[in-house]
This record gives C-alpha cells, structure tokens and sequence, in this order.
C-alpha cells in the first residue's frame, strides 16, 4: 500500500509540475479545544492530502500560519504553485500578505 501511495503522489508531482496547483488550507478546533492545520494540494489530478499540524501549542498568529504555509509551498516547489486558497479570517489574510512579501 505504502509503494501505491508514492507512486500514486509521484503521478500527482508530475501534474503539478506541467499544469500548476493550489495549496488550501485551513484550521479548526476539535472539542478538547486542540487546533489542527490542515494542508491539501489540488491540481487537475485531484486533491490530495499533504499534512495536518496539531497547533495547539503555538499561537496561530499570522507569522506562525504563514511559515507553515511556506514548508508546504517549498515540498509542493514553489514554481508549481499558482494559488494558495485560505479562509478569510484576519490572521489567514495577514498570513497571505506575509507570504507575498516574502
């Protein structure tokens, strides 16, 4: 199974290598108040799972949001990605200024 999924992740590489993607991502609180960042890449192969961070123990300030942000972008390359998609809270919104500035 483990060898399906990387070449399964290989395939999706390649698309995102000619045709571009977009890193979504979002956050939530679970009911013991504990919050999760998850990172998912979409292309015209299909979505696909990166990571999910227990951030509990940092701030989700826009520095925090966006250094995250960045380690996905860099293991996506950076030259593939064509969006990043966030939810409109203010501090994902500051995150997104970060990251053009960067």
């Amino acid at each position: 199974m483990v060898d399906d999924v990387k070449k399964d992740l290989d395939e999706q590489r390649h698309i995102w290598s000619t045709k571009g993607c977009t890193i979504m991502t979002d956050g939530w609180t679970d009911r013991r108040n504990r919050t999760l960042l998850n990172f998912l890449v979409s292309s015209a192969g299909g979505t696909v799972f990166i990571k999910s961070i227990d951030a509990s123990a940092h701030c989700k300030n826009a520095t925090y949001l966006c250094e995250q942000i960045e380690e996905v972008i860099e293991d996506v390359g950076e030259e593939n990605v064509v969006q990043v998609v966030t939810d409109n809270a203010a501090n994902y919104v500051a995150a997104g200024k970060l990251l053009i500035t960067n």
